[in-house]
């Protein structure tokens, strides 16, 4: 697979993901119907969401590939981009940054990384015949 089909098939799923979340939290709320979403379910799923799609692209599918930072990397890097969301809000008239909301943003990265977990067990190990 060349690089430019690598690149999209895994590394620009989280930099669009990255783009919406940005986007996204750059102005009011979009609807009325989130508006009565507790704001830590919505912080959850979409850090879980992003984790899911970060572990993707850097070991370029579920199998964790060794030197690439296993399970953490995706984590630190999920958790440093949540960081930087709230610092954007800070600038953003009609937002507030939040620690509780950093801390959502965490544990939707830990609840990630259980789903990246259990899709690498469900595909079961790798064996070195079926590749030959």
């Amino acid at each position: 697979m060349n690089l430019t089909s690598r690149f999209i098939l895994f590394r620009l799923p989280v930099v669009l993901y990255a783009g919406l979340i940005f986007f996204l939290s750059s102005g009011p709320v979009p609807s009325a119907e989130l508006e009565n979403i507790p704001d830590y379910y919505l912080h959850f799923s979409e850090y879980c969401l992003f984790y899911v799609a970060m572990f993707w692209a850097i070991h370029e599918g579920f199998r964790p590939v060794q030197g690439r930072g296993s399970y953490w990397l995706p984590a630190v890097l999920t958790i440093l981009f949540g960081i930087s969301d709230e610092f954007h809000q800070m600038f953003v008239p009609s937002r507030v940054a939040s620690v509780l909301d950093v801390l959502a943003d965490s544990a939707g990265a830990a609840a990630g990384t259980a789903v990246a977990l259990f899709i690498h067990r469900l595909n079961g190990p790798v064996s070195d015949q079926a590749e030959s």
